[in-house]
């Protein structure tokens, strides 16, 4: 299990840093990888969070992206960097699942 999930960890942020350095950056993107990365640190897959993390923030900082999804992507950060994702205020925990579930990524561990 610790293998998958550290390969899970190296996909994340390949996909991650490529996104970030091409200079369209989509909103999808955030999404794309935001969304597993949450629901695989609820479950406990802190390994993936934390190289998702890293990108997120990249991602964050870069200034291309619209309120709404830069909302949902900090709102993400947040619960990533969190010791326990599931403490997180109930504001956030919406506003990231509702988000997922947009963007066609609905989640199964975050509730």
């Amino acid at each position: 299990m610790r293998r998958v999930l550290a390969a899970l960890a190296l996909v994340f942020a390949s996909v991650t840093l490529a996104s970030c350095s091409e200079a369209n950056i989509q909103a999808e993107d955030a999404y794309k990888i935001g969304c597993p990365a949450v629901d695989s640190a609820v479950a406990g897959g802190s390994v993936v969070s934390k190289a998702s993390v890293a990108g997120l923030k990249k991602l964050s900082a870069s200034g291309q992206l619209d309120p709404e999804p830069q909302k949902w992507l900090d709102a993400t950060i947040s619960v990533l960097d969190s010791d326990n994702p599931n403490a997180s205020s109930d504001s956030a925990k919406k506003l990231i699942i509702d988000g997922c579930t947009q963007h066609g990524y609905p989640l199964r561990n975050l509730k």
